[in-house]
Formats: structure tokens, C-alpha cells, sequence
């Protein structure tokens, strides 16, 4: 069809410049002809004034100034023709535009009526696709079926907009194609059309997450606990509940749907393992601590340095690495002293000790605030067994001097 209305308005430009061509041409040969004639005229004029001055009629003054008055009237004359074949020539300029103005507008006809040929054949496909994609579910329909699906569907709720069940289907229409605000706008007059159907709610809920913007999580939620209320075991609203409360940083609820939904789900369905995985991550871990009571040996007191440092850290005992998995320092005081160590003193993230199975643990009194040992130095060690999650306590007492 397009090639068509291509092929017409070729058509149309051809025949206008038959029509422009020889009225171009006669309009050139009238000029021609009203030139010669007034080359002819002034000629004879000049042998008129020839004449005239020989017979003593006028003198070579008055012969001067008519011969001169001729000359300035052809100048005129074709300064005037001039203009006039500048104005004759936009004529065809003219119809050009206007041919091209009405060829764009054949063009943009054809594109109208392709158009209305795609929706026309949509309407006739809307039974067979209406009956694979909600009968059949058929997993090979193509994304211009589904948009052709789409289109005559919209067209019919646009006559009978009460059917909430269209809507819903136009809304997970539009969802597949990935038009998500088009998909909740269709969800939001489905569930106008009937507020307590479920799977309008679950759609229209999962819509609202997949936007990931605040105030749609929010809206999605209440959805969701309104869905929860009217089916308490729709393992669906479950889940997406547990998505949007974690999102919005509600691990209580997130928490309670997630085990709602790892009860209902079978010992051995995979679910369950993501589901664990999910909890694990929200539940607050049981932290490991380590309360540590340092003493300092008597013969040492008198080597304590007046302003130092009092560093306690604790390292694998059983691997190479000699980075500490916790960290305290403090300004020295008073012995005993009791310190904690937890995984919040790590140094960097995955080192902590909570990782340890036996932990070195290390007393020192720095002369400064470095961590560099120094020669009179005073020190102290223990090994001890690390119970992750639980809290421990030991003593350690400084007891040796770093030469």
C-alpha cells in the first residue's frame, strides 16, 4: 500500500511539470519576441536622428541628448522584464511545494491506513489469540501477537468498559510487554470494577513491586495485607508481602511471611532453600563476644610508661595470617582492666571472630598510640577456643618485655 501512494505522487509531480514546461517555454518566447521588435524600433530611431541632423532639423546637441534618452529607456525597459521573469519563475518554485505538501500527505494517509489495516486485522484475530493466550496459554505466542491481542482488547473494553475480568487480562497483557504503568492503570480498573477479587489484588500488587519506586512498594503492602485478609493461605501474597516489607525495612513482617510461607511450603521443594536463605538474612545474628580481664605482672608495674597505650587484639591461631580479627585500643589506666571484643572491632569485613575457630589472644602496653611493637614494650598472650554466637570470658595477664 505505501508503495502505492510512493508510486501516485510520482505521478502527481510528473504531470505538473508537463502542465509548468510549456507555459515556461511560451512565456520565454513572448520575451524574446518583444525584444527583437525593440532592438528594431530604436535602430530605426538612431537613423531617423541621422537623418534629422543632416537636414539641419536638430544639432549634434539635440542628437546627443534623444540618442541618450533611448538608451536609458532600453535599460528600463529591461530592468522591468527582468523582474517580471523573476516573479514569472516562482510559479513553478510554487507548484513544486505544493506538490510536495500534497505528496506528504499521501504519505502520512498511507502510514494512517496501515494503522487502521493493523487494527483491522486485529479485531478479526482477537477470537484465535483471545483462545491461545488465556485457553491454551501458549508458550510460543510473539510480542506483535500479544501487542495485536492487546490493541483489540483495548478496543472492546473501550466500548463495554465493565467487565473487570478484561481488564485484568489487558493489564497482564500490558505487563508482559513490560508496560508496567499502562499494566497498573488497566489493574487499577479491574479492581475499581470489583475490589475483593484476589488475583486482581496479586497482579496489581506485583505490578506496583516490579516499579521499584517507594510509594508504589508502599501502596503494593497495603494491597498485599488486604489480599492476606482475604486469603490467609494464598502462598502468592506471602511472598510478595515478605519482598515489600523487606523493602520498606519491616523485617517483623517480612520475617512472619516468609516462615507463613516456608511452613505451607513441601520438605522438599526448592522454594524452601531460598526462602531459609531469606530469613537468614533478616534475622538478627547472635553476636560473639569476648570479655577479657587483663592484669599486669607485679615486677612490671614500675616499667609502665606514664602516658601509654593499652592495645588488646586477637588473631588466628591457627592460620598465616597475622592481621587481627578484633581490635582495642585504649589510653592506660588502672590494672586490672577488663575490655570486650566482638565482631564489630574487626578490621576489615570477613575477618572477625566469628570466623575463628582458636583465637592468640594479645595484651600489649605501648609507649604510644602505634601499633608498631617497640622495643620496652610490655606483653602478654593466651590461646583460647572462639564459640561463634556465644559469649566468652577469659584473663590474660602481661607478663614479659619486649627487648
Amino acid at each position: 500500500m505505501t508503495g502505492y501512494w510512493v508510486a501516485m505522487t510520482a505521478m502527481f509531480l510528473l504531470a505538473i511539470a508537463l502542465a509548468v514546461l510549456p507555459l515556461v517555454r511560451a512565456r520565454q518566447a513572448n520575451v524574446d519576441r518583444s525584444k527583437g521588435l525593440n532592438l528594431q524600433l530604436t535602430r530605426q530611431r538612431l537613423l531617423e536622428l541621422d537623418k534629422e541632423l543632416q537636414e539641419g532639423l536638430i544639432d549634434a546637441a539635440d542628437k546627443k541628448t534623444a540618442e541618450d534618452e533611448l538608451k536609458m529607456a532600453m535599460v528600463l525597459e529591461q530592468q522591468e522584464k527582468v523582474a517580471l521573469r523573476q516573479k514569472s519563475s516562482l510559479i513553478p518554485l510554487l507548484l513544486l511545494v505544493i506538490g510536495l505538501v500534497v505528496a506528504s500527505a499521501s504519505y502520512w494517509q498511507a502510514n494512517q491506513l496501515s494503522l487502521l489495516q493493523g487494527w483491522q486485522q486485529a479485531m478479526e484475530d482477537l477470537g484465535p489469540l483471545g483462545r491461545r493466550v488465556v485457553v491454551e496459554a501458549d508458550p510460543n505466542l510473539t510480542a506483535d501477537e500479544l501487542q495485536r491481542f492487546a490493541l483489540a482488547l483495548r478496543t472492546k473494553l473501550k466500548e463495554d468498559p465493565s467487565s473487570p475480568e478484561g481488564w485484568l487480562l489487558l493489564g497482564r497483557l500490558y505487563a508482559s510487554l513490560g508496560r508496567l504503568d499502562t499494566a497498573i492503570e488497566s489493574y487499577h480498573k479491574a479492581l475499581d470494577l470489583d475490589p475483593a477479587r484476589p488475583s486482581t489484588l496479586q497482579s496489581l500488587a506485583q505490578a506496583l513491586l516490579m516499579s521499584n519506586d517507594e510509594q508504589n512498594i508502599r501502596e503494593a503492602k497495603a494491597y498485599l495485607l488486604r489480599l492476606r485478609a482475604l486469603a490467609p493461605d494464598n502462598e502468592g501474597a506471602m511472598g510478595l508481602l515478605a519482598i515489600a516489607a523487606t523493602q520498606l525495612g519491616d523485617k517483623a513482617l517480612a520475617l512472619s511471611n516468609w516462615q507463613a510461607l516456608k511452613d505451607r511450603l513441601p520438605a522438599d521443594d526448592p522454594m524452601q532453600q531460598e526462602v531459609a536463605n531469606r530469613m537468614a538474612q533478616l534475622s538478627p545474628q547472635a553476636q560473639t563476644k569476648l570479655m577479657l580481664t587483663v592484669n599486669m605482672a607485679a615486677e612490671l608495674q614500675a616499667r609502665l610508661p606514664e602516658n601509654g597505650y593499652l592495645f588488646v587484639f586477637a588473631r588466628d591461631a591457627q592460620g598465616q595470617s597475622r592481621l587481627p580479627a578484633a581490635v582495642v585500643k585504649q589510653p592506660l589506666s588502672a590494672f586490672p582492666i577488663t575490655v570486650s571484643l566482638t565482631d564489630d572491632d574487626a578490621m576489615m569485613p570477613g575477618v572477625n571472630l566469628s570466623s575463628l575457630k582458636q583465637a592468640t589472644l594479645v595484651a600489649r602496653v605501648s609507649l604510644d598510640d602505634k601499633v608498631e611493637l617497640q622495643p620496652g614494650e610490655l606483653q602478654g598472650e593466651i590461646n583460647l577456643a572462639i564459640e561463634p554466637g556465644n559469649e566468652l570470658s577469659s584473663a590474660i595477664t602481661i607478663d614479659k618485655e619486649i627487648q
